[in-house]
This record gives C-alpha cells, structure tokens and sequence, in this order.
C-alpha cells in the first residue's frame, strides 16, 4: 500500500511534481514497440515480444495507455530466470524497495546499468538499520569516496536519494541526465537521457518525462 506522505514527498524531491497529463497519440502496440527502439530502447540478448505482452488483454492493454504501459514495461525484467532487464534505457522503480542491507547497493547498481556506462559507481557497499531509523551507502565515482546517509522509514526509500544523484552527475557534467516519470503510482519510470534524447522520446511518445533535479 503505498504512503502517500513520503510518495507525495518523493514526487517534490525528484523535481517533477504531478505532471499535467499529456495526450498520447493513438498507436497499435507494434507501432509503439517500433517507435521506443527507433528511440534506442534496444531489447536485450534473450527478450522477446511475449515478454513485453504479458498484462491482462495483450496488445488492447497497451493500446489504451498509448506509449505508458509500454514505457512502464520496458523499465522491468523478464518474469523467469534469470530476471534480464527488458532494455538498458529505464527502469521501473518500486519506491518502497529498502528491506534492508543491500538495497541502496541494488539501486545504485539498477542506475549505473541505465546510464549504459557513463555513470559508474565502484566500492559500493550500505548498511540498514530499521531499529535506529538510519542507512547510508558508500561508493567511489571519479575517484572520490562518498557516503550518503539516509533515513530508514519502513521499506521506503529516502527520496533526497535522487536531488544527490542529481547533483552529483551535474557537478561532473555527464552527457546524459537522470528522468523521472509519474507512474500514477508507488513507483518512477527512472530513465537517463541527454537533452536531444529526452525532447525526441517526449515528442515521439506526449509522456510528461521530467528531469530529475
């Protein structure tokens, strides 16, 4: 269930608050699949098209959110051994995801994966302690040592998690930058586009793609 004080929270920190909902063209789930990978959301080693076709009505669901349901999908991992990623452009995120150790790792790894090798982060390590209500990560990025710290409330993540990740990339001037879009729910389509990227996948698909800042 989600939490609507922290989601609404986690919505403020990524910068895109709730976006004005965009009007998305009428396309056939073919069309929508031609479009994302003329986009470059290429299909990884071993994905195939009933991977993606895998909600209740097939092409019909994807078909009534245009573009959303496929970008949503697109984000996730096959549903069987050995869990591939769809593609290597986005990833859907499920914010209450901090179990305990090895979450943050998780998530630092899910985005050094999404930024196709521009932004690397070595050394990571993390501890999560429920109890006490704190967490913290460590890595190394360019060679500088960083620990952030966090608080631990439930299972959700600390949201200040991506204003850092934000910064950090802008201080380094990477080509490419993190997105956000609004699912409508408890998790972000969590994407890593340059500035021309993300004006042609915003122009090609009406999706409200925000920066995350």
């Amino acid at each position: 269930m989600a939490h609507p004080a922290i989601f609404s929270t986690l919505l403020a920190f990524l910068g895109a608050g709730i976006p004005t909902p965009s009007v998305a063209p009428s396309a056939s789930f073919e069309q929508q699949l031609a479009i994302f990978q003329g986009l470059g959301f290429t299909l990884n080693a071993g994905v195939t098209e009933t991977d993606i076709l895998r909600w209740n009505g097939g092409r019909e669901a994807f078909e009534a959110e245009p573009f959303k349901l496929l970008y949503i999908t697109l984000g996730q991992t096959i549903e069987r051994e050995p869990w591939t990623p769809l593609t290597d452009r986005c990833w859907d995120f499920d914010t209450e995801a901090i179990e305990g150790d090895g979450a943050y790792v998780r998530i630092m790894t899910e985005l050094s994966r999404i930024s196709r090798g521009e932004v690397l982060f070595t050394e990571l390590t993390d501890h999560v302690d429920h109890d006490l209500g704190k967490a913290w990560v460590e890595f190394t990025f360019h060679g500088k040592h960083e620990q952030w710290d966090f608080a631990a409330e439930d299972d959700w993540v600390d949201p200040s998690l991506f204003t850092r990740l934000a910064a950090l990339v802008n201080k380094h001037n990477t080509e490419g930058h993190y997105t956000y879009f609004d699912t409508g729910g408890q998790d972000a389509v969590i994407g890593y586009e340059t500035e021309e990227s993300r004006e042609k996948l915003r122009a090609m698909t009406s999706l409200a793609i925000e920066w995350i800042k």
